[in-house]
């Protein structure tokens, strides 16, 4: 038996550097074939959008003039579907029936509701004033939206008749001092179902908070980012109500690896860091056909396996992910948005 040790070392020693190389190769073929991924772009190339909603071939982008931009991937075409001078910045846009609704983050958070037919109207009731708005989710006529802490207390609302009428959630969560939310796409909430709302938050504490009775009481999980200004979970992305994703680390040091995503299996109970984990900070997790994709200032990486491992699959500057059954869709800078072959 000990003789057998050595080459059972060496064996293990080069599974382990066969399967780097491998991870290594892999990496750097989708990088290189996404080099040259199609790109479509809005009219004014100074803009960026942090807010994406794709359906089918219609891509919309909240931007940060706060416009919003419709692009028809299949046409090729590109038109700008709202712009007005008071609203400052578009950090996420949902639909919820017949509307498309956008966020505008600032001192005091409003929200634009836009018809199919065009229709526009600007809702800001009064509990909004003074909030800076982060996120918001639907899920059929049922919204929730978060917003920053006030007084303590993390701003809550939701909605059960898409988006038109407000009202604060029951419930109340305690922020300790310089808590918050991260507006960085939109995505540090979800609705899971008709009764289940989360939300992630960063800076000097990060938590994953949840709600299974729309609001009126909550329960956390500390997540063990480190604390720091511009630190902590910046999205989550379940893609049942088992299987879910959070992704952040530090905007101001975009290349740290650690501690920047979270898995879990049990529903949020428990939260665990991958084997490998992906390439430095995100901004944005999204989930399609089984495979989770996040972006960040450094690049797009992927997952096959719920989180464990990542796998590098595009350079360069990225704010929010979308897809459709065809293409994964990136924002970037330059008012660009990028089309990616899903991964297969």
């Amino acid at each position: 038996m000990k003789n057998l040790r050595p080459s059972i070392v060496l064996s293990l020693l080069f599974l382990f550097i066969t399967m780097a190389t491998f991870g290594q190769y892999r990496t750097k073929k989708y990088i290189r074939r996404n080099r040259k991924a199609p790109t479509m772009f809005c009219d004014d190339r100074t803009v960026y959008a942090r807010g994406l909603l794709v359906e089918d071939h219609r891509t919309f982008t909240g931007n940060s003039d706060g416009t919003l931009y419709y692009f028809n991937t299949e046409k090729e075409t590109v038109q700008m579907l709202f712009r007005l001078e008071d609203f400052t910045e578009m950090r996420d846009i949902e639909r919820s029936g017949d509307f498309i609704m956008g966020i505008q983050s600032g001192d005091n958070g409003k929200i634009v509701r836009i018809s199919n037919g065009g229709v526009t109207k600007i809702i800001q009731p009064d509990m909004w004033k003074g909030i800076f708005l982060d996120g918001m989710d639907f899920l059929g006529n049922r919204g929730f939206l978060m917003g920053d802490p006030v007084d303590g207390k993390f701003s809550l609302f939701h909605t059960a008749d898409n988006g038109q009428n407000w009202s604060k959630c029951e419930g109340e969560v305690d922020a300790i001092k310089d808590e918050a939310g991260f507006a960085a796409s939109g995505t540090n909430v979800q609705v899971l179902n008709d009764s289940t709302y989360i939300f992630v938050s960063g800076g000097q504490q990060s938590r994953y908070i949840k709600s299974t009775d729309n609001g009126k009481t909550w329960k956390d999980v500390v997540l063990p980012y480190y604390p720091g200004e511009g630190s902590g979970a910046f999205s989550i992305h379940f893609s049942n109500e088992k299987i879910g994703m959070i992704v952040g680390g530090d905007y101001t040091n975009p290349d740290l690896i650690l501690n920047t995503c979270f898995y879990t299996q049990d529903g949020g109970e428990s939260w665990f860091n991958p084997k490998t984990p992906p390439r430095g900070y995100r901004s944005c997790v999204f989930e399609k056909d089984g495979i989770f994709y996040c972006c960040g200032r450094n690049g797009i990486d992927f997952s096959q396996d719920g989180g464990v491992n990542w796998t590098g699959f595009a350079d360069g500057t990225y704010y929010s992910l979308g897809a459709n059954d065809k293409s994964l869709i990136a924002t970037t800078t330059g008012g660009e948005i990028q089309l990616f072959d899903l991964f297969k």
